[in-house]
């Protein structure tokens, strides 16, 4: 009898842990193809949406300053306190309608 329940407890185990092993492994594909497309800029914020979903900054690129527009949605991680004439470090993906989504944002630690 116990020897019946090790063996049923067993197999139970080995048909549980495969479909862990292949959930586990799609999913660090698209982990990485999503890291791959971060980027990161780091500038001065101009400006915050009216609506608090959006923000623009001047970033300082190959000696020239352009500004760039950002997007906030539920998963952006906000670190600190940002606001105008804030200078901060933005983790950003580009997003296909032609948008910045910004993953994470950070007050710049100034040194």
């Amino acid at each position: 009898m116990l020897r019946t329940t090790l063996c049923g407890s067993a197999l139970a185990a080995m048909l549980f842990v495969p479909t862990l092993g292949s959930r586990a492994a799609s999913a660090q594909p698209q982990a990485k193809q999503q890291n791959e497309q971060a980027k990161a800029a780091s500038g001065t914020v101009t400006a915050i949406g009216a609506d608090k979903k959006s923000f623009s900054m001047d970033v300082n690129e190959q000696n020239a300053t352009h500004n760039m527009q950002f997007v906030i949605d539920t998963n952006t991680q906000v670190q600190g306190r940002v606001g105008v004439g804030t200078k901060a470090v933005v983790q950003y993906q580009p997003t296909n309608d032609g948008k910045n989504l910004a993953i994470s944002v950070a007050p710049q630690n100034s040194q």
